[in-house]
């Protein structure tokens, strides 16, 4: 199998150039709704949300629930990766169709391709904090980050969280915590 080479006009620098600012090709995914009555969240062909085939193949939608207590954020996490064409960064449009609280129904489409444009990691970590074997590394076989999404009531939110290795422990003492893996809001609307 020939290995997904990307697009370098859309994912570029890549490939024994310079990798900063660090930018992506590929990415996971994840989304979650909270304080719905229904939600249906389409992306790459998946479903994900509260809409479920029954045993006669009948669609049901249920409400979601409020968020886990505590900072349930902090652990979140792309749990399926995606690589869409060849050249292409994302599949298409992101799908969402659901219903708030107060049960007024809405519908989003939300174009990464777009948001996304330059194809740029967020992130906070500054570029003379990057351990620089990762960097060099970085320009062979690019960050790949987790691209999340978040329906809560009328607010729909995207988050980009990406690991950026660090010269230096990020928890003093702990040898294992050269990285951080912040959780950076990109786009947010109240609907």
């Amino acid at each position: 199998m020939t290995p997904y080479k990307p697009n370098p006009e859309l994912a570029g620098p890549l490939y024994g150039k310079d990798p900063w600012p660090l930018r992506f090709h590929t990415h996971g995914f994840g989304a979650v709704c909270f304080n719905t009555l229904a939600c249906s969240i389409i992306y790459h062909g998946h479903e994900f949300g509260t809409r479920k085939l029954d045993a006669n193949a009948e669609v049901q939608d249920g409400p979601s629930g409020p968020p886990p207590t505590g900072d349930w954020r902090d652990e979140w996490t792309g749990s399926h990766s995606f690589v869409a064409a060849a050249g292409q960064t994302f599949s298409g449009p992101l799908e969402i169709h659901w219903t708030s609280m107060d049960g007024a129904e809405h519908a989003a489409l939300i174009d990464f391709d777009e948001m996304f444009s330059e194809r740029l990691v967020l992130h906070v970590v500054r570029r003379d904090e990057v351990k620089e074997g990762w960097l060099n590394a970085a320009s062979i076989s690019p960050v790949s980050p987790d691209i999340l999404v978040e329906v809560n009531d009328r607010v729909v939110s995207v988050f980009m969280r990406a690991m950026v290795a660090t010269e230096a422990e990020q928890v003093p003492g702990n040898s294992y915590s050269h990285f951080r893996n912040d959780l950076i809001r990109a786009w947010t609307r109240t609907y």
